[in-house]
């Protein structure tokens, strides 16, 4: 039985690691010079593997989400004893997210390749696939070179459009329509998102946490509480790019960052029981908050920074407390970390990630509609993907 994967990220490395537990012909195609290149940018170079608290309900897809019963299943506790039996030990962040105790999203990418080489899976690299066809049975691939490859299972981890840069593309997805499956067109996610700068205009390379909300037409269509960081073109961080996925084609989007929702519960009690120390209206802010905010705050409510302290003035001033900018769109896919979009669902099987349609032909990672927000939650759909895929069930 001759097996032929595309695509050599987490999703391909860990399915032919699954694969080679039964078969001994395993060929990896991948476009990059080294496996797992976009792997290896990971967590900021320290390769965010994985989440504590993964669970089905923190992933989203276009359509209908079928895979929710493998997340549940394949959950950290899973894959963190599969990482220990390859040899990858790791460690967790107070918020959950999972790193090797390497920090190094290389050094996993180096051993990952290293294992497959043990394990004589054969990798061919910079190698492009341009046409898949299925004639009597076998999967006969194309390659840019022009040379023509036989197998009888096929499996598809070539990623999505997120990072272009790394050679990352949806050639490969749109090349399957032939076999009847639908291609949903994707769009960045887990990306910025660029605003206006009208009330916030000043805030440039502030970070923090607030609530964050985003409005369609002044209808709330999602809100997400976590870290985000003002720039010249908008909003970056992951309370923001968390939310990015909404951002599509709708015209009359605004987003808001709500401070006043992450303040001390006693604050304001505190405050206005303590006011007769308070010389100016900006003075109780400044353990709070970051200075430019402040000043933004009051000027964007039309008050003078060197007014004196008032009860009413600093209780309208704390109702305030949040900016709202329009939405010009998300920033491209190279900015982004994951992409919408990829093959329907409808048409495989959610158990065993076969086409329902193309007997033989599996798909891994990112090429399923399938996505989740910042913290390892998609590079352990990548592995856990790659995992079933592997395992070639018929």
């Amino acid at each position: 039985m001759k097996i032929g994967i595309i695509g050599g990220g987490p999703a391909g490395i860990f399915a032919a690691i699954e694969a080679s537990k039964r078969y001994t012909d395993i060929t990896i195609f991948d476009k990059n010079d080294f496996l797992g290149r976009k792997l290896s940018a990971t967590g900021a170079g320290r390769c965010n593997l994985t989440n504590v608290n993964v669970s089905s309900v923190r992933y989203r897809s276009t359509h209908d989400n079928s895979f929710r019963k493998l997340i549940d299943h394949f959950d950290y506790a899973f894959l963190s004893e599969y990482f220990r039996n390859l040899g990858i030990y790791t460690y967790h962040t107070d918020d959950g997210w999972v790193y090797p105790l390497s920090n190094s999203a290389r050094n996993i990418s180096l051993f990952l390749e290293n294992y497959l080489n043990q394990l004589k899976v054969t990798i061919q690299k910079n190698i492009s696939i341009v046409n898949i066809n299925k004639i009597e049975n076998k999967f006969h691939l194309l390659t840019d070179t022009g040379k023509t490859s036989q197998f009888d299972r096929l499996i598809i981890a070539s990623g999505g459009k997120a990072y272009p840069q790394l050679n990352a593309s949806d050639e490969i997805i749109q090349l399957l329509e032939k076999f009847g499956h639908h291609y949903i067109p994707a769009f960045p996610a887990l990306a910025p998102i660029r605003t206006t700068k009208y009330e916030t205009k000043s805030l440039n390379g502030v970070r923090l946490d607030a609530m964050i909300r985003i409005y369609n037409n002044n209808v709330e269509i999602g809100k997400e509480l976590g870290n985000i960081i003002f720039t010249e073109w908008g909003l970056n961080g992951p309370g923001v790019m968390n939310l990015s996925h909404l951002v599509r084609n709708e015209r009359d989007l605004s987003i808001e960052i709500d401070l006043a929702s992450v303040l001390p519960e006693s604050f304001i009690n505190s405050t206005l029981a303590n006011k007769v120390n308070f010389l100016l209206l900006s003075t109780p802010l400044l353990p709070i908050t970051n200075k430019k905010i402040i000043d933004q705050l009051l000027v964007n409510s039309k008050i003078k920074l060197d007014s004196p302290f008032r009860s009413d003035d600093f209780i309208q001033l704390i109702k305030n407390m949040k900016f709202k900018e329009k939405i010009l769109g998300t920033r491209d896919f190279e900015f982004a970390q994951v992409s919408t979009g990829g093959l329907d669902s409808s048409k495989i099987n959610p158990e065993t990630l076969e086409s329902l349609i193309c007997p033989g032909l599996y798909f891994a990672g990112e090429v399923l509609d399938m996505f989740g927000p910042c913290g390892g939650y998609n590079l352990h759909w990548a592995f856990i993907s790659g995992i079933i895929a592997g395992q070639l069930k018929i």
